[in-house]
């Protein structure tokens, strides 16, 4: 652990440490992307588009040495080396997801900035407000992977690679930019469906009910943006 000692906020606090374990610049946003699944470095590089090939290397090897991630070789024919969360790795999706809620509300929060299916998907968990209604299960068709989301009156469920229902009452197919400008922006889904930005086909009815179930808390009063 020398290389997590070198960088230690020498302090008691657990929450230093855990700050020792994934505070620096672009460790959690790995972890982000590694919630929903193993990935190859090429993968990762794609889904983080500014990151540099030596810093992801870099995080990766100190998530590798503190047991947040491991890397393992697929079976042929793949034989290539993936990336995954170990048990505890996992347990960060919560601490992630309340992160994500707590910025919400910030006045500096910029819209319409591009956005990773892992992002989107863990931004949807952060502001799902149930809702009395039948609720809906809508199948999101993006071009880096498909998911499918079902919301209820007792929670939010998301459904990735396998797992994905091919039994949804309704799709939507776009990227996740465009559904995030449509979740938490200014963009109707009326404007991308004309704009040819985005496909819906199915139960309107559900899709509306999903479009809705998102809401964006207020900004915190009183800080300038």
């Amino acid at each position: 652990m020398r290389t997590i000692k070198s960088r230690s906020y020498d302090d008691g606090c657990a929450t230093a440490h855990a700050l020792d374990l994934i505070g620096e610049r672009w460790a959690l946003l790995v972890v982000r992307e590694l919630l929903f699944g193993p990935k190859r470095f090429t993968d990762l590089r794609t889904d983080l588009r500014t990151i540099s090939p030596n810093v992801l290397t870099q995080r990766l090897e100190t998530l590798e040495e503190t047991g947040i991630v491991r890397r393992r070789k697929l079976p042929p024919p793949a034989a290539s080396w993936i990336y995954e969360l170990t048990e505890w790795g996992s347990d960060l999706e919560d601490t992630i997801v309340t992160l994500g809620k707590w910025a919400a509300r910030s006045p500096f929060l910029e819209q319409g900035l591009p956005i990773s299916r892992a992002g989107l998907l863990l931004a949807m968990r952060a502001m799902y407000a149930p809702s009395k209604d039948d609720g809906f299960c809508v199948r999101l068709d993006m071009p880096d992977g498909t998911a499918t989301v079902v919301g209820t009156p007792d929670g939010f469920e998301i459904h990735t690679g396998d797992n994905a229902s091919k039994t949804a009452q309704a799709i939507f197919s776009g990227t996740s930019a465009v559904l995030d400008s449509i979740l938490f922006g200014n963009m109707t889904i009326e404007a991308a469906v004309t704009a040819g930005d985005a496909k819906i086909a199915g139960d309107r009815i559900a899709i509306d009910r999903f479009l809705r179930a998102f809401p964006m808390p207020a900004a915190m009063p009183g800080i300038a943006s």
